[in-house]
């Protein structure tokens, strides 16, 4: 038996809730407290954000004009009292607060118990990792989801920039109470297996809720604890996470992280031609250096230089002889003068010494005499 019902279309179910709501007395006109979650400021000017207790979470919107009113910055983790209503988002249907006035008052738990962990971890060294990336990789391990965008961004960029690079996939849950552990279950397992040169652990951009999975002390350890050095990617370059702070270097989106990772191998080739003609060029300033010392060598040892050396070394030689020749007692003697010797051998530099019958001894240019004094007188 099939009952004849009256259908109603969505947009008028979802009217219908609207109007209830902003005609509630009690929601209509109400203040509410909590903790700004996945804050966003849109180009608009409008503010969007979550405010969430420990059990429950509310949409919350700021119109531009309300918004430029505010006395202070909200941001993430801000404590806050906001006067508003609660109204429906009627595209999506979703229940929303619209906010007309907001006060901070104070530091939420989850800030709180972020910059706690923050600072226990940063005390125990958790975030001194700083080992160097491998220039070039041979296996890259990735850690993600393996149906989220992000993994194939990675894989995309990778294989796009150098396709010999082998890619290690290591599913994980990034999302929700059982990821943290199953983040650091795959990273221990890229470790165990020992391939890899670098590992890549993230997830794309999502709500703080979302990338919360990150900033747990589990996949901190785990990330500082990892024998392979790790690039952190995780959401957009605005969302830092604890695993950031643990990693050796963080990567502001899943895809410059596979940048960070992967060599051009089109760059490989061209520093490779460039070394290649670098080593051809010193190869040859060598062999160059080489053979001109050899050339150098030969020519100082060669017979001709020796010839040269050797009758340049007798010129020099004549000339001294020569020398000595002008200024030679015998080149004197050979100009008509005689040298007189008395008996005892002694040079006669004056004839008013000599007396008759003195003998005497005359050395001549070409031969010796001896000589009697017959008179003193001439």
């Amino acid at each position: 038996m099939t009952m004849k019902v009256r259908a109603y279309r969505v947009s008028k179910i979802v009217e219908y809730m609207k109007e209830l709501l902003e005609e509630d007395i009690f929601l209509c006109s109400i203040v509410i407290e909590g903790e700004i979650s996945n804050f966003r400021r849109h180009s608009s000017g409008h503010l969007y954000f979550s405010l969430k207790d420990d059990a429950s979470a509310l949409r919350c919107v700021f119109f531009k004009n309300d918004a430029a009113n505010l006395q202070f910055s909200p941001k993430d983790g801000d404590f806050v009292q906001i006067y508003g209503r609660v109204t429906v988002y009627q595209k999506i249907g979703d229940v929303q607060f619209v906010g007309e006035f907001m006060e901070a008052t104070g530091r939420g738990k989850i800030r709180d118990n972020l910059d706690a962990l923050k600072s226990k971890l940063h005390e125990e060294g958790v975030f001194d990792n700083s080992r160097p990336i491998p220039q070039y990789p041979d296996k890259i391990a990735i850690v993600t989801s393996p149906t989220g965008a992000a993994v194939f961004d990675m894989i995309n960029t990778a294989r796009r920039r150098n396709p010999l690079v082998q890619l290690i996939l290591i599913p994980a849950l990034v999302q929700g109470d059982d990821a943290p552990d199953d983040i650091a279950r795959a990273i221990e397992l890229a470790c165990a297996d020992g391939g890899a040169d670098v590992l890549i652990v993230g997830r794309g951009g999502g709500s703080v809720e979302d990338l919360w999975a990150f900033n747990t002390e589990v996949v901190a350890r785990a990330v500082h604890n990892s024998t392979i050095p790790v690039i952190s990617a995780v959401g957009h370059e605005i969302d830092v996470t604890i695993c950031d702070f643990a990693a050796d270097l963080r990567a502001a989106t899943p895809t410059a992280a596979a940048e960070l990772a992967t060599p051009r191998l089109d760059e490989m080739y061209a520093g490779l031609a460039h070394c290649t003609d670098e080593l051809h060029n010193a190869i040859g300033r060598r062999l160059h250096d080489a053979r001109t010392a050899l050339d150098n060598r030969l020519y100082r040892l060669s017979p001709e230089r020796q010839i040269s050396k050797i009758a340049t070394q007798r010129s020099l030689l004549y000339a001294k002889l020569q020398l000595l020749e002008k200024v030679s007692p015998l080149a004197v003697l050979r100009r008509g003068f005689v040298l007189a010797k008395d008996e005892g051998g002694n040079i006669i530099k004056s004839g008013k010494s000599l007396q008759a019958g003195q003998r005497m001894v005359l050395q001549f240019s070409d031969i010796i005499r001896e000589a009697e004094i017959v008179d003193e007188k001439i």
